[in-house]
């Protein structure tokens, strides 16, 4: 093992075993966990993985394509996880279990990136809303007086659709629990996008410091319960 500094100061420690590829990749999570997507430079990230600059454009291209190289390794076998569990349970109330019990497991793990995603590469960070046309996302100004590049619209379509493959397992869940009347007939892409959005803020803004947070399996259930069975005592 060694240790490499970077501009700012932060510090890894790296093993001379691992590829070029994979120290980039490290430091770039690093970096962009710390700093945030805006604030992060490929300099910093060059510097802490020690490689040099055209390292990183021969395997990543740009700072935006690294980022979405980064979260998109991740978000895959996270997806995958998700079908996967959902996948082994028949019940509802189980099969929202498991898949919060990933998300949360995920979210616990990953919140500095995909905060990133949430309130810099989406709506929050671009002045722009995702809306949809029948099953096709369009982006659109959230104020009137907005100008939004072609590169953003593409950039905020980008992350909303690796979002989206999350969102919609869930959405998967709730339609055959409305279909099969073990949930009441509602608006399915509300709902839906209340209960994942809503604990996703959640998870991002703890109400407790990170070391003393519940267990995941224990936030599930308190999710599934207040989702399915509400607050109120009859």
């Amino acid at each position: 093992m060694r240790k490499v500094s970077g501009k700012g100061g932060i510090t890894l420690e790296l093993s001379k075993s691992i590829t070029k590829e994979e120290r980039i990749r490290i430091a770039a999570e690093k970096v962009f966990s710390l700093y945030g997507y805006e604030r992060a430079t490929l300099d910093e990230i060059i510097a802490l993985a020690d490689v040099g600059k055209g390292t990183v454009y021969k395997y990543f291209g740009n700072k935006e394509k690294l980022f979405y190289k980064l979260v998109y390794d991740k978000n895959q076998p996270f997806v995958e996880d998700l079908r996967n569990a959902v996948a082994k349970e028949i019940e509802l109330e189980k099969r929202l279990l498991a898949y919060f019990k990933v998300m949360v497991d995920f979210y616990y793990e990953n919140a500095p990136l995909w905060q990133i995603i949430f309130f810099e590469m989406l709506s929050g960070g671009n002045g722009c809303v995702v809306q949809y046309v029948g099953d096709e996302p369009i982006v659109l100004p959230r104020y009137s007086v907005n100008v939004i590049s072609e590169e953003v619209k593409d950039l905020t379509i980008r992350y909303h659709r690796l979002v989206m493959e999350e969102v919609n397992i869930l959405k998967g869940i709730l339609q055959e629990g409305m279909e099969k009347g073990q949930l009441k007939q509602s608006n399915l892409d509300i709902s839906c996008k209340y209960l994942f959005f809503g604990v996703a803020m959640s998870l991002f803004n703890p109400y407790r410091p990170i070391k003393e947070r519940l267990a995941s399996v224990e936030v599930a259930g308190i999710i599934v319960d207040r989702f399915l069975h509400g607050e109120q005592v009859k």
